[in-house]
């Protein structure tokens, strides 16, 4: 997997795979990638975290995009990545794969502003078709109260969503996750990615 975050057409960007770390942790692998580049593969003991504010410097982008390149290797979908708040419980910003049904899965976007927010809030759900043992790029982009999929070199679907004016700021102490969000109870994301 390879999902990167970034202000559009800032030119800046945090890759999310730079939290894994060399030696690689305990359930992660290398796998043969998209167009033969290496890409990561985590198994179900994989655990990918750290405090947010040491790997996004003060409040986040108010308009962004998340670049994901990923190969499920299952339908049981899960998260791909998640930025948490300090109790693990709720998902202040991250993008999961639902369980395939019916030769469909969808992908989510959870935007939870406020640092009173009591549950994880899903922006956005994009209807796509099964990813399982394939290699899918696509695109996310929060811009102004749009969200926009972009697949397969052009703008698949778009959705609206009623967000606050200000930039999203992430709870005190909240943990930035790959593969799977802390202890929220959600599913990890299981497979090459």
């Amino acid at each position: 997997m390879k999902p990167c975050l970034g202000k559009r057409g800032s030119g800046g960007h945090l890759d999310l795979t730079e939290l894994i770390g060399v030696p690689l942790p305990p359930s992660v692998s290398f796998t043969p990638g998209y167009e033969g580049f290496p890409a990561y593969s985590f198994g179900p003991e994989a655990n990918i975290g750290r405090l947010t504010k040491t790997f996004v410097p003060g409040s986040f982008y108010r308009d962004f995009a998340i670049i994901v390149t990923v190969r499920p290797a299952n339908q049981r979908g899960g998260i791909l990545f998640a930025i948490t708040d300090a109790r693990q419980k709720v998902v202040e910003l991250g993008l999961a794969l639902t369980p395939v049904r019916g030769g469909l899965q969808s992908i989510l976007l959870y935007y939870t502003d406020g640092e009173q927010a009591s549950h994880s809030h899903k922006a956005a759900a994009f209807s796509v078709p099964d990813m399982t043992d394939q290699w899918t790029r696509f695109t996310v982009v929060v811009e102004h109260d749009e969200v926009r999929l972009y697949m397969d070199c052009g703008e698949a679907e778009r959705a609206t969503f009623h967000r606050r004016p200000e930039r999203l700021t992430f709870s005190h102490n909240s943990g930035i996750f790959v593969a799977n969000a802390g202890s929220t109870g959600l599913d990890k994301f299981v497979v090459s990615a």
